[in-house]
């Protein structure tokens, strides 16, 4: 199961919570990636799918 999914059910259970949302580095280095997102992390940088954070709290 992608961590995408087993996030959303995990929250909709309520056994997971989201991160509280980090202000965006200053300034912003090249290899930030302002296309992608993490529902975990609530920003960008990476997708949910990638997200290691996520994948070593569940």
């Amino acid at each position: 199961m992608p961590l995408s999914q087993a996030f959303r059910k995990l929250t909709d259970a309520g056994l997971l919570t989201l991160l509280a949302p980090r202000l965006l580095p200053q300034p912003i280095s090249p290899q930030f990636r302002m296309d992608l997102h993490c529902a975990y992390h609530q920003g960008p940088t990476h997708e949910t799918n990638h997200c290691t954070a996520l994948r070593h709290t569940i």
